[in-house]
């Protein structure tokens, strides 16, 4: 246990040979030990070493025990959206529905099929997403899961925006507020904050997104994942907005988060590309190249046809052959 938080502790100092380190003499001592296994995966990851990563998840996806199984995939899942696999998160996330069904884990299966209809947005698919809310919500009124029902509000809201329904996603972020209202915690306001950013955004109101969005952060633990998903979106504010010297600043804060590349792996990923946009179109050639390189090499065995990697490999070509 003590080498497994040394080992914990180095990795959010970004001293990551010191962490693999400590890792492998807590494995060396528990070699059997689950957690151990998974805070080496976690190592690897960190290290950039995604084949490493996946070795290590793949030992707790092959176990019996169902929790570590869980465990497993659900790190595989991870890493596969970090490098666009799209796809392969896609079935870790019905793995993970299937287990949570067998384990009668209501609270999972909502979460998981939460996750699912992410999975469809990202996949093109914001009709089969916007479905899978819908039970999702089903599920949540019959648990009375008002904290539920509030990210799934929220969810939808984002699904009708990628559908082009501005007017539903303004009535569903009502919605949103008048539950949130309610809430002992008044922080939670944010994920309204953050939905009204992004309905903003897709008006291109950009002065109103980027008070929403920003807002919204303000009132974000430090320790959130969400914190990387704010940042992005604010720094794509400023981008659209033609205000690229926050843009930069904003994708470069979004990368320094680098605990979210577990759940948001692709807005981490596809910062990079950003940034390199961000370069080239302040004429910082070195910058633009090595940021173009560092998201085709995350993505290089991303699914095929992602319109990121192909803009991504013309804007590189045109650099590098001047």
């Amino acid at each position: 246990f003590i080498r497994r938080s040394l080992a914990l502790t180095y990795r959010y100092q970004g001293k990551y040979d010191l962490a693999r380190a400590e890792a492998e003499k807590a494995l060396a001592f528990d070699p059997d030990s689950w957690q151990n296994i998974r805070s080496k995966g976690d190592i690897y990851l960190y290290m950039g070493d995604l084949q490493k990563a996946e070795q290590e998840y793949r030992k707790l996806a092959d176990r019996e025990e169902l929790l570590v199984h869980a465990w497993g995939i659900g790190r595989l899942h991870d890493l596969y959206l970090l490098q666009g696999k799209f796809q392969d998160s896609k079935e870790m996330i019905h793995e993970l529905i299937r287990l949570s069904e067998k384990l009668g884990q209501i609270t999972w299966n909502m979460m998981w099929r939460s996750r699912l209809s992410t999975a469809e947005l990202r996949l093109g698919n914001p009709s089969q997403a916007l479905k899978e809310l819908k039970e999702v919500w089903g599920t949540a009124i019959a648990e009375e899961d008002i904290g539920t029902q509030r990210a799934t509000l929220h969810d939808m809201g984002l699904v009708y925006l990628e559908m082009g329904s501005i007017e539903e996603a303004e009535n569903t972020a009502e919605r949103l507020k008048e539950m949130t209202e309610q809430a002992p915690n008044k922080k939670l306001i944010r994920n309204y904050y953050y939905l009204m950013g992004m309905i903003e955004l897709e008006k291109e109101n950009y002065l109103e997104a980027t008070e929403y969005i920003k807002k919204g952060l303000s009132l974000l633990p430090a320790t959130s994942g969400l914190n990387l998903l704010f940042t992005e979106s604010l720094g794509l504010a400023y981008y659209r907005k033609d205000d690229l010297e926050n843009a930069q600043k904003t994708y470069e804060r979004a990368l320094s988060l680098t605990t979210a590349r577990f759940n948001y792996g692709d807005v981490y990923a596809k910062s990079f590309y950003m940034l390199g946009k961000i370069y080239e179109e302040t004429g910082w050639k070195g910058k633009a190249i090595e940021n173009y390189e560092k998201f085709l090499d995350l993505w290089k065995n991303a699914d095929p046809g992602l319109p990121e990697v192909e803009d991504a490999k013309t804007r590189l070509s045109s650099l590098t052959s001047r």
